[in-house]
């Protein structure tokens, strides 16, 4: 089994969803809003991206269905999981269940993939802040072990309470730009989104990059 989720997390990857996180789906249960986890199989994956899923959404993006779609996207990342494990228990940050989203910052917190900073955003030791979280996955398997949440990886800085404060006031539709203003406060800049993807990400409006799209 190991081998075979191992597998599934590479093969992800090469579709650029390159951060899995594992964990153990029971002892997650115990977290608000994730209830539901004490009834699916214990070896669970927070499935998310950094900026290398980019390239790959491009590409994919040439599927003249895929771009007709209105939320291509999730439907790239829905078509993805359905191939890579079929028939597992997925749970999406996109859809709500019971009327509502599941907390997947908080999932991502008690499973210590990253640490919530008071601009209120998940930090990732590696990536900062320039990650998504998209889907859980739970598949048979012994679980991993626990893992305890992680210490801030970040320091913040005048400068971010002060992005903070803008983005809490920014009206939409504009107020995207202000939360990646917050993002582009935090110290850990290396694995920051280019300027399509966070357009992208912030809009949900496709403009084709030179050379790419359908």
């Amino acid at each position: 089994m190991v081998e075979v989720v191992d597998t599934a997390i590479a093969q992800l990857a090469d579709a650029g969803f390159d951060l899995a996180h594992a964990f153990d789906t029971h002892a997650a249960a115990r977290e608000p809003g994730w209830e539901r986890l004490a009834q699916a199989p214990r070896h669970g994956i927070v499935l998310g991206n950094t900026r290398a899923l980019w390239p790959h959404f491009v590409a994919a993006m040439r599927d003249r269905e895929l771009a007709a779609d209105p939320d291509p996207l999730e439907r790239y990342l829905e078509r993805t999981i359905d191939a890579v494990v079929p028939g597992a228990v997925v749970y999406y940050s996109h859809r709500r269940y019971d009327g509502a989203f599941l907390p997947f910052q908080r999932l991502a917190i008690a499973t210590g993939l990253g640490a919530r900073a008071p601009s209120q955003l998940v930090i990732h030791p590696i990536y900062g802040p320039w990650f998504a979280l998209r889907a859980v996955i739970a598949v048979d398997g012994t679980p991993p072990a626990a893992r305890a949440p992680i210490a801030q990886p970040c320091t913040c800085t005048a400068a971010c309470d002060r992005a903070l404060t803008t983005a809490l006031e920014a009206p939409e539709p504009a107020s995207w730009r202000a939360w990646l203003a917050v993002r582009d406060a935090c110290t850990l800049r290396a694995w920051r989104y280019g300027e399509e993807q966070a357009a992208y990400h912030g809009t949900k409006v496709w403009v084709p990059p030179e050379g790419g799209g359908p």
